[in-house]
């Protein structure tokens, strides 16, 4: 055998052990979905996040904003709390579930339910100390204008009046939530959602006051997404997702 035919045997063998190359596949670009939100619904934006931890396609960027009064983009959805007064021409809205307002006090507050003019007394001045104990004076908390969840309960509750002078704002459901538990006399109100999703302490220090049917219907609200178009991809499943029943 010469040379040249087993340099040829050779490089047969040389290239047969190296093996076929792997080709290097470019991983998918994630998609960014920006969700804007009142604190209100910050519970909502929280399933937000469930719902897309387990799609490595989602990237989520958040934004806190009280209301709907700015372009929305086209990688943006809204999370809003009630009925929208007014939308953008090119606005898509979807209601992906309901929001109770709940009415709390003290848990050790004596009292249990209230009228629907009961509470419009003690919102708006008009009664002044606890009926369970007229040496005890209501502390009533409020969230400051603006604040959706503010906008409704006002508009509900106190339709032709105003709110207290002496009532103590509270800027978000966190200090809502932690001046009620604190303070015996305080009375206030939050969406359901952060009571269920709140510090279980604070929770259990406060309790949700029985109010009438009428006026339990007008406090549950929808919580609608917009967006400029209706979602399609990525985007419609989120939605869909959040319209499933929480676990």
């Amino acid at each position: 055998m010469n040379m040249k035919r087993l340099f040829l045997i050779w490089m047969v063998f040389l290239i047969s052990a190296c093996g076929v190359p792997e080709v290097a596949t470019i991983a998918p670009t994630p998609e960014a979905i920006h969700v804007s939100y009142p604190q209100a619904l910050q519970a909502w934006a929280d399933r937000f996040s469930n719902c897309a931890s387990s799609d490595p396609l989602v990237a989520l960027y958040y934004n806190q904003s009280p209301s709907l009064d700015r372009h929305i983009f086209s990688n943006e959805v809204v999370l809003i709390l009630g009925e929208p007064e007014q939308t953008g021409p090119a606005s898509y809205l979807a209601e992906i579930g309901r929001e109770q307002l709940a009415v709390i006090v003290n848990a050790e507050n004596a009292e249990s339910q209230f009228s629907s003019e009961q509470l419009r007394s003690i919102f708006s001045g008009r009664v002044l100390n606890w009926e369970s104990d007229l040496d005890k004076p209501i502390q009533v908390w409020v969230f400051p204008d603006g604040d959706p969840a503010r906008g409704i309960f006002d508009r509900v509750v106190i339709p032709s009046g105003s709110i207290t002078s002496q009532a103590m704002l509270a800027p978000d459901p966190g200090v809502m939530l932690e001046a009620i538990a604190g303070d015996a006399d305080a009375i206030g109100y939050l969406p359901a959602s952060i009571l269920a999703s709140g510090n279980p302490t604070l929770v259990g220090n406060v309790k949700v006051i029985q109010v009438d049917e009428s006026l339990e219907l007008e406090l549950d609200q929808p919580v609608i997404a917009v967006t400029t178009n209706e979602p399609q991809g990525l985007l419609r499943s989120m939605l869909v997702c959040l319209q499933a029943p929480s676990p």
